[in-house]
């Protein structure tokens, strides 16, 4: 195993650690349409009146909240522990907004509202994985880093050759060094990339990170 892998694996099991409650979220979310589903069957095999909703529908609906509970398993798996290391086409913009929902529990119970602005799709051309890890250690750290609440704001566009997304925060003391820090400077830098950290007039601290597009 090379060095950047290790970094990646190390990485990862920090974030899955402080994620713990995300990801259990997400899977209580599939289980609840599975619960809501066999509980309409239940009561649709015991009624004594004709049902107002047919059976194979309530069958149909139980059919599908099972496979919604199967691909968000499979989304949690692949989060946790990727198969897939190659490069592909990805936009920056949905895999940022895919990362806002899957924090959306935690930012409530941190009181930490989001913003979101983003001028185009961002593509770019990279391990999918990698760049979760980069876009979820930044989230999480800008969350963690207002323990009384805040705003973030997340957003980015294409410049030329370039995609550039930012994440500032409104917290009031610069971003301290860290493991985190360290590890996403050195998988941005794998992806031919740049990241900056300044201090923000209009927020607090913000985050740049600028990618080649694809």
């Amino acid at each position: 195993m090379n060095d950047i892998a290790m970094l990646e694996d190390a990485l990862r099991a920090h974030l899955n650690r402080r994620c713990r409650r995300a990801y259990a979220h997400e899977l209580r979310n599939g289980m609840q349409g599975i619960f809501g589903g066999v509980d309409a069957l239940t009561r649709a095999a015991r009624a004594t009146k004709p049902l107002t909703v047919p059976l194979d529908q309530l069958t149909q609906f139980v059919q599908q909240a099972i496979a919604n509970h199967e691909r968000g398993l499979e989304r949690v798996l692949e989060s946790m522990a990727p198969e897939s290391h190659a490069p592909a086409l990805v936009s920056l913009r949905e895999l940022l907004m895919e990362q806002v929902r899957f924090m959306t529990n935690d930012t409530a119970r941190h009181n930490v509202r989001l913003r979101q602005d983003f001028g185009d799709d961002m593509k770019i051309y990279a391990v999918p994985p990698r760049l979760r890890l980069i876009t979820l250690g930044l989230l999480t750290e800008s969350i963690d880093s207002m323990p009384t609440g805040g705003e973030i704001r997340i957003g980015g566009r294409t410049h030329g050759d370039r995609v550039q997304f930012e994440i500032a925060d409104a917290r009031t003391q610069p971003r301290p060094a860290s493991f985190v820090h360290e590890a996403i400077e050195r998988l941005v830098g794998e992806l031919c990339g740049e990241i900056e950290y300044e201090k923000d007039a209009s927020c607090g601290y913000a985050v740049r990170v600028a990618l080649p597009a694809a």
